[in-house]
């Protein structure tokens, strides 16, 4: 009888067990109840072999459902902990994007019927390695259940599973620039895309922000989507956003981004500050070195015209600012057409093409021999700007336009900020802050036209032009050899010793051509040139290397930027300061030197255990661009610090000195 007893009580406790803590230890695969739930992996076959997915799948019974990180109006998260050997490393959950589960009148975000959790592990190829994960989930249908289940077993028995791999591609990756802004009931999240967008959910981590079972609002702008959440009434105010979105319920993205009005961060700028400036930024280009060679052979052919008819010092002045003008707005139509068809460009993208790199350097050398010596090749080269000639209008529209494809590596702070503003607006506003800054960079030449007289201010013409025409060389040898090294950051080194072979061959072939005065002889060596100059860069392959600005803190081990980096940091309390720059920015270079490599600045990296990571734009990188638009900002320099304690992230001044550096790092 005691047996019968004994027997029945250790069944009843299992059926106990069962019903309300639904937990099996040294098993692949437990049924809690109403799901069987089980570990799965997917081993990776390229790169790191060490390097693996492991994945906590649950087989839920027909329309039960379990829930994301944010559950919405209801419900709970999946809650895993993990024990394991000192050899094994499991990082923290991979949320698969969601779908909506409506339950009226609740919504719900979460995974029915069939979900892989995955996780990222790495070992040390030990197959025998044990692991234990106590997993706590929240299942519903009609009503809603809390389960658990205790796996325990050794990695070489956890059965591999390819569909792991297809949930882990749902987990969104890439960030997509946005720009938020609040109304009185509504979250405003306008974004562009390189794709036709017909439905598009936005699933926000914090809770408690949006009613979650409102319709959201989705319609087209002109340049943009506009996607309308409806807000919490008499929510708090917040002045940032996170979470995701998913597109054509095949696509999603990233969302983390400042709310507009809402953070001394946030780039809140009218349309007439953004004019006022992008005039600024423009006048201040005339000054920036990587210009400076340019605007001073225009400097130095106005000064041979002073003898020369208001008239037609008005028409070269004229002739010089159509150039700007028209550059600068080909330009802003060419980014707003391009991303518009999908493409992500930034401010100094022509920069971030070899070609054009390569070309601008051999054009900057051929100029300085040209300006150097007496050799008359009978080309625009010799009177590029004007130098020497009253009627090449031509050469001063040239000049205008060659001013503005160098001017970008030189963007100005307040510059940057007007492009940031300018590019996410619609056309009707994006094209006038360009205009603004093209009027601002040719505003000096436009008050000579209005007012040829000012030209008698300047110096008189003379011997003195001869031999500052020959200096001015030297500046032209100096941005080519800029150029050039640029271009390195960009190619192999093969490929820039046979750049210098171009050089020093057009150079050749120029020093001919001034000894041959047969019209015919010349055309045929002008056009071996294009045949060389084509031969040179018809097939330049383009590669990713590392950052000429991180190699410069040589005491550091720097970190490679990535999309996700920022959330990763802020979830481990980790001290970060992010430097986005590129090789062709000279303001980048600058900063460098005075400020990022000295020695206090290193030491107070070290001491304060800040992360110092590098975002090269040297190439073309649409990661990087989106990021940055996702801080307003259309190009860099860029700098972000963080460190525990602060609510967000804070964006240094664009012209740092060590003083500055370390006022914002203590002041945050």
């Amino acid at each position: 009888m005691f047996n019968e007893i004994k027997c029945y009580l250790m069944k009843f406790l299992k059926i106990f067990f069962l019903l309300f803590f639904c937990i099996a230890i040294n098993a692949v695969t437990v049924d809690t109840g109403h799901a069987n739930v089980s570990l799965v992996k997917y081993e990776n076959t390229q790169g790191n072999q060490n390097k693996n997915l492991i994945g906590i799948r649950m087989d839920m019974q027909k329309n039960w459902h379990t829930y994301w990180k944010n559950p919405g109006d209801s419900g709970g998260p999946i809650k895993v902990k993990w024990s394991h050997d000192n050899n094994v490393s499991i990082s923290d959950i991979y949320w698969p994007t969601p779908s909506l589960i409506p339950y009226e009148p609740l919504m719900t975000y979460g995974y029915k019927n069939f979900v892989i959790f995955p996780f990222e592990i790495i070992n040390s190829n030990n197959k025998n390695s044990v692991i234990e994960a106590s997993i706590d989930f929240l299942i519903c249908d009609d009503i809603c259940v809390p389960e658990k289940a205790i796996i325990k077993t050794n990695l070489q028995d956890i059965e591999t599973d390819n569909s792991l791999y297809d949930w882990f591609l749902r987990v969104p990756a890439q960030t997509l620039p946005v720009k938020a802004s609040l109304d009185k009931d509504f979250i405003n999240i306008r974004f562009s895309s390189p794709f036709n967008v017909t439905s598009a959910i936005f699933f926000v981590d914090d809770q408690d922000i949006v009613e979650h079972a409102s319709d959201q609002i989705l319609s087209r702008e002109e340049n943009n989507y506009l996607l309308r959440v409806k807000k919490i009434e008499d929510v708090e105010l917040f002045d940032k956003i996170s979470g995701v979105i998913s597109i054509n319920n095949n696509e999603s993205f990233i969302i983390n981004t400042e709310v507009d009005g809402a953070s001394k961060n946030s780039l809140n700028i009218s349309f007439l500050q953004a004019l006022i400036f992008a005039f600024v930024g423009g006048l201040i280009l005339n000054l920036m070195p990587c210009v400076f060679p340019i605007i001073s052979l225009k400097v130095l052919s106005f000064v041979s015209m002073s003898n020369q008819s208001p008239s037609k010092i008005r028409a070269h002045a004229l002739s010089f600012c159509t150039g700007v003008m028209i550059s600068f707005l080909m330009i802003g139509l060419a980014m707003i057409l391009l991303k518009q068809a999908g493409l992500f460009l930034g401010w100094g993208f022509q920069l971030q093409s070899p070609v054009i790199v390569g070309l601008l350097s051999l054009l900057m050398f051929v100029i300085g021999l040209v300006l150097l010596s007496d050799i008359n090749i009978g080309s625009s080269l010799t009177r590029l700007g004007g130098v020497g000639s009253s009627d090449n209008l031509i050469g001063s529209f040239s000049t205008g336009i060659l001013a503005v494809i160098v001017a970008s590596p030189c963007t100005a702070p307040f510059m940057g900020a007007a492009l940031g503003y300018a590019l996410i607006q619609p056309s009707g506003v994006t094209l006038p802050v360009f205009s603004a800054l093209g009027l601002g960079f040719a505003f000096p030449y436009f008050m000579l036209s209005a007012s040829p007289n000012l030209i008698n201010y300047l110096p008189k013409p003379g011997s003195w032009m001869v031999t500052l025409k020959e200096f001015f060389a030297f500046p032209m040898f100096a941005t080519s050899i800029w150029l050039i090294w640029v271009f390195s950051f960009q190619t192999s080194s093969s490929e820039v010793i046979f750049l210098l072979i171009t050089i020093l061959l057009i150079s050749l072939l120029i020093w001919i051509a001034s000894k041959i005065n047969k019209p015919n002889y010349r055309m045929i060596i002008f056009i071996f040139a294009v045949f060389i100059i084509f031969f040179q860069f018809k097939d330049i392959p383009s590669q990713k290397i590392q950052s000429p600005n991180a190699m410069k803190l040589e005491n550091f081990n720097y970190v490679e930027w990535n999309e996700n980096i920022e959330n990763e940091y802020q979830s481990k309390n980790q001290a970060y300061l992010i430097n986005f720059t590129a090789a062709w920015c000279i303001t980048c270079q600058t900063n460098d030197k005075i400020a990022l490599s000295r020695p206090n600045i290193k030491e107070y990296i070290y001491e304060n255990n800040i992360e110092y990571v590098v975002a090269d734009w040297t190439n073309k990188n649409d990661e990087i661009l989106k990021t940055l638009e996702s801080y307003n900002r259309n190009g860099v320099p860029l700098y972000i610090f963080w460190k525990p304690g602060m609510k967000k992230s804070k964006i240094l001044p664009a012209i740092l000195t060590e003083q500055v550096l370390l006022d914002s790092f203590n002041n945050s």
